[in-house]
């Protein structure tokens, strides 16, 4: 009895970590801040190590549908574990803060930024081939001048990048210039399940 009970309690939590792991990787966190200080945040949640050279970051500057891409090197990331890219001309602090940089990454608030794992869109900020002037913007915040970080509930990227956007519907937003949570990311995808708390749901919400 006492045999069959721990592998009943083994197999709960063994149910409960699958269940707050995500499907792949995503875009935790975004600074847009003043002159070069540009970053991105790429989270694993899933439960699985992943070889980063699958991926890369596309940006598309001024509503351009073509993008300027920015391979990711062949790292293993572990599980839990977040890959930080900055711009190689930003602040010495966020400079400080970075697994890469690049010249190439020099987003502003109307540009869109793509992960993509070859033809592959895995998570999406903005709208490909649209221009909104300054920035995409809703009643919480601005992809311009501040710090967007992913809220604790959001658990599947977003592979629809040519869409309407809207950053609240997964972004918890902070002042310009504020890197205190880049390299660290903390997810509660167990929240998420299906309908309104799906990012599709979400986003058909915000819309």
């Amino acid at each position: 009895m006492k045999t069959l009970l721990t592998l009943m309690m083994l197999g709960t939590a063994l149910v409960g970590m699958a269940s707050a792991q995500t499907a792949d990787l995503y875009i935790s966190e975004y600074v847009e801040g003043s002159g070069y200080n540009k970053a991105l945040e790429i989270y694993n949640g899933t439960g699985d190590p992943v070889d980063l050279s699958q991926f890369a970051i596309d940006c598309y500057f001024n509503g351009s549908a073509t993008s300027t891409t920015i391979p990711l090197p062949a790292v293993s990331l572990v599980p839990g574990d977040v890959f930080v890219i900055t711009n190689d001309s930003a602040d010495p602090t966020l400079v400080g803060m970075a697994d890469m940089t690049h010249v190439d990454l020099q987003f502003n608030g109307d540009d869109a930024v793509v992960l993509s794992r070859g033809a592959q869109v895995i998570d999406s900020i903005g709208q490909v081939g649209m221009d909104p002037g300054t920035a995409w913007t809703c009643p919480g915040g601005t992809t311009l001048n501040a710090t967007l970080r992913r809220v604790l509930s959001f658990c599947e990227g977003d592979t629809q990048p040519d869409d309407p956007y809207n950053p609240c519907a997964s972004f918890d937003f902070l002042p310009s210039d504020d890197f205190t949570g880049l390299g660290t990311h903390v997810s509660d995808c167990t929240s998420v399940s299906s309908g309104i708390n799906t990012w599709g749901g979400l986003k058909a919400t915000y819309r």
